[in-house]
């Protein structure tokens, strides 16, 4: 509510935002449950054609979650305890106008970095930040979701046998223990 008093902004309800220019997440903790759902409304609005820059607004903001929320779109982020809705409105402000990147100094240089490797070094190899391919994060979000692995070979349409080799170079190649252990460092690296 407190927003709508700034003429330079108009917030949008979550049912309109594909007329929006940026996502502004409100939360106490950033956390895979709330990233997921950053990445359906990019999906119900757009399909990845038109990806809003995300402003996120949170108490805490675990490190894992940094190179998931990067992928995502976030240009900003701000701590709810020290940021004014002055602050936020000029995020807003910042962001929709393309301008530099709000927030301070070094956290915009370091996610213009982490951005500059994902986009230049990273997806022209078919990769992520945590190293994996499109491939093995498909896999491993099936196994995380629970499937066996031959219930993932039926989704992905492929072999069992194609199932557990690349399970077993994403284990050998990161030098984890098993599939269990593989989802894990999925989720930590934030790519899950």
């Amino acid at each position: 509510m407190r927003l709508t008093s700034y003429e330079e902004i108009a917030p949008l309800s979550l049912d309109s935002c594909d007329t929006a220019d940026v996502l502004l997440v409100l939360a106490n903790e950033v956390t895979a449950k709330l990233l997921t759902r950053v990445e359906r409304v990019h999906r119900e609005n757009g399909g990845g054609s038109r990806r809003l820059p995300v402003i996120l607004v949170a108490n805490e903001f675990p490190e894992h979650s940094m190179l998931r929320a990067i992928s995502l779109g976030l240009v900003s982020l701000l701590y709810r305890r020290k940021s004014s809705f002055n602050a936020i409105v000029r995020a807003v402000v910042t962001a929709v106008r393309g301008r530099a990147k709000a927030g301070d100094g070094i956290q915009q240089r370091l996610i213009s970095q982490i951005e500059a490797i994902r986009d230049h070094a990273l997806i022209p190899h078919g990769l992520n930040v945590a190293g994996l391919g499109a491939r093995e994060v498909e896999v491993l979000r099936l196994l995380a979701d629970g499937l066996n692995t031959k219930e993932v070979a039926g989704r992905i349409g492929c072999s069992e046998r194609t199932i557990k080799s690349v399970i077993h170079q994403l284990v050998a190649r990161h030098n984890l223990r098993n599939r269990t252990h593989a989802v894990a460092f999925a989720l930590r690296t934030g790519v899950l």
